[in-house]
């Protein structure tokens, strides 16, 4: 017996509807009934009778074509999500200063489980620029983000996130573990974390942690573009105003270096 069928119909119910939602939430052109029940592995029958539900909750919609997508509810709980998470506010004047300053993407993701979750960002005034949208998420272990803050985190939070394997991404991403562990160990020592090229080809990234009172990572800066802007001679001026911000951030949330051993 598997553990979805050894659950009670709700609940293997529930997990299926959730299902669907993460489906959806991927495919931003929509999809059919037949391809939702293809990607959800079930009978159309049921996915349909799910999705029913789910337009009645306001979470998702069917438009144009027959074709599903997620509903303004959904958005509206992601909000009141976004909306609980102050620390958007004290981030937003040094994100829009960093961006001016650097002509890059700026991003704040805070660490969920093995992934990094982008909760603000201000986007580079140029054409060119990385497209990273609030809510979406990476591999902790492959973006400058989730490097940040794994290496200013204790041991078991860095062994949780690489359990589930390192992740090629790119051609360059790491997936070594002792080389990874020797990069967090470099990203503690500089003060800034370095993505290059490794979660998304052609975009560079450098991240920095922010610290709440305790010391602890509760988020981090990025700064991103593409690789033609930012160079590789770049990565150490980009990489220190980021850890300024980050540092800026930190403070605005209590911390401070004499009770929390210094950084």
């Amino acid at each position: 017996m598997t553990a979805e069928a050894a659950k009670p119909a709700h609940a293997r119910n529930l997990v299926r509807a959730f299902t669907l939602l993460d489906i959806l939430a991927e495919a931003t052109e929509g999809l059919t009934l037949a391809e939702v029940a293809v990607a959800a592995s079930l009978p159309e029958a049921t996915a349909h009778r799910l999705l029913n539900v789910l337009e009645d909750l306001k979470v998702v919609r069917v438009g144009e074509g027959n074709r599903w997508r997620v509903g303004r509810h959904l958005l509206e709980l992601g909000a009141a999500y976004l909306d609980s998470v102050e620390i958007r506010s004290e981030a937003r004047d040094l994100m829009a200063h960093l961006t001016e300053a650097t002509g890059e993407t700026c991003a704040l993701g805070v660490l969920d489980e093995d992934r990094v979750v982008y909760i603000e960002k201000t986007d580079s005034p140029h054409p060119v620029r990385m497209h990273s949208g609030i809510g979406r998420s990476n591999p902790a272990v492959t973006s400058s983000l989730g490097r940040a803050i794994l290496a200013f985190s204790p041991d078991w939070v860095v062994e949780s996130a690489m359990a589930g394997g390192l992740p090629r991404r790119t051609e360059r991403t790491v997936t070594d573990a002792e080389a990874l562990l020797a990069e967090l160990h470099r990203c503690r020592e500089r003060g800034y974390s370095v993505d290059d090229a490794e979660n998304e080809p052609g975009i560079r990234a450098v991240g920095a942690p922010v610290l709440d009172y305790r010391g602890r990572p509760v988020a981090a800066l990025s700064v991103a573009g593409p690789e033609q802007r930012v160079r590789a001679d770049r990565l150490d001026e980009l990489g220190r105003a980021t850890a300024e911000a980050a540092r800026e951030l930190s403070f605005r949330l209590g911390y401070s270096p004499h009770r929390s051993g210094g950084r």
